[in-house]
């Protein structure tokens, strides 16, 4: 490869990044607003709510990862899930800020596959 290349690629990579911190960012802040909304919506099934509102919100949000990353969609909702929901509340306010574990799994599973899903189905509907 030559450098030019190299840089090209380089600059790519520092782009995504920064732009996946910035959306990891507002994720982790919507996240947190809907296990919130969770939790005043069905304070008895505090859990399953919020697993539901936040498998609708990854559906939303692996539509925007597609549309805005045409390179590497998949590595970069797996990248914007673990910095969201897991770096973002470490660093900000401690490990104990931590969603529980199911729902952080379900929730870090979900986005990257809901974001590759997201890209299948426009790829069908291109072709038609």
């Amino acid at each position: 490869m030559s450098q030019q290349n190299q840089l090209n690629t380089l600059q790519r990579v520092v782009k995504h990044v920064l732009l996946w911190t910035v959306f990891a960012y507002c994720y982790h802040s919507a996240i947190n607003l809907l296990v919130k909304m969770a939790i005043d919506a069905q304070p008895d099934a505090v859990l399953l709510t919020s697993f539901v509102y936040c498998l609708g919100f990854n559906i939303l949000s692996g539509h925007l990862i597609t549309k805005y990353d045409k390179h590497w969609p998949v590595i970069g909702a797996f990248f914007i899930g673990v910095v969201g929901v897991v770096v973002v509340p470490a660093v900000l306010v401690g490990t104990h800020a931590l969603l529980s574990r199911p729902l952080l799994a379900g929730i870090l599973i979900s986005l990257p596959v809901f974001t590759f899903a997201m890209g299948l189905i426009k790829q069908k509907l291109n072709k038609n």
